[in-house]
């Protein structure tokens, strides 16, 4: 055995050893290693990490690198998802919506990517293969999420509330069965889709205009979903409106 080997072998021990004990405090886990990077998640006091066998990037002195289980929820571009929603091989899956964020997994042949959510330039999947992050030592990395935005409540739909009967709306979520509106020839419904509450009553038209993969909206038909988005009135006695959608997700 060469020296080269020994050292490898010996470091190779010293971070099992490290990965062994389980973690005295939270422990933030980076997308790179370095405290500027963006922060994967928060491992809770008493996980034992998992050293990532195989990281893309090699974790410098006073780092490691450890690998993080599925399910997470990340993003593709839509340039990159097909007609079906299914992922192209070799397209990227970011950590955000955002072509800024960091790209923490490449999608391979075999691997399980389930749609979640359309929303402007990207489309979330639910997928299980493991990602890797970076932990750093001695507790220089320890601390908290940063507080998520308060979501607002879902809204079950059903008739508006009376003060909101013709205006807009700040955005909201709300939620129920997808569908298509029937045009006839002595009838054509202002939009294509339709929001059916829990009574089958339509709740609201739906503008998807917003959402760049309209000819996939298909795949939600007769789904329940949950819309974020902002509602009018249509008529002045606010018997119609319409949800301009922002985002839709499968319940």
């Amino acid at each position: 055995m060469n020296l080269r080997h020994l050292l490898l072998g010996l470091f190779l021990a010293a971070t099992t050893v490290v990965c062994a004990a389980p973690l005295g405090r939270d422990a933030s886990v980076y997308a790179r290693p370095e405290p500027s990077a963006s922060l994967i998640k928060v491992l809770p006091a008493g996980t034992v990490p998992v050293p990532a066998t195989a990281p893309s990037e090699p974790a410098p002195a006073g780092w490691l690198a450890v690998e993080l289980s599925g399910p997470h929820e990340l993003y593709v571009d839509n340039k990159d998802v097909g007609k079906n929603f299914d992922v192209k091989p070799g397209s990227f899956f970011f950590l955000r919506a955002d072509p800024r964020a960091p790209v923490v997994a490449t999608m391979q042949p075999g691997d399980q990517a389930e749609l979640l959510n359309l929303a402007g330039d990207f489309t979330s999947f639910k997928v299980e293969k493991p990602i890797v992050g970076y932990i750093k030592l001695g507790g220089a990395a320890v601390g908290s999420m940063p507080v998520a935005p308060t979501r607002p409540a879902v809204i079950v739909a059903g008739p508006a509330a009376s003060g909101e009967i013709g205006r807009a709306l700040m955005p909201r979520f709300y939620e129920g069965r997808f569908a298509a509106t029937q045009n006839f020839i002595a009838y054509k419904h202002p939009y294509n889709f339709q929001l059916i509450d829990s009574t089958g009553n339509r709740f609201a038209y739906l503008d998807i205009s917003r959402l760049l993969l309209t000819d996939k909206v298909d795949l939600f038909l007769d789904r329940v979903v949950v819309i974020y988005g902002t509602a009018r009135t249509l008529n002045q006695e606010g018997t119609k409106r319409v949800i301009e959608v922002e985002s839709l997700h499968l319940k």
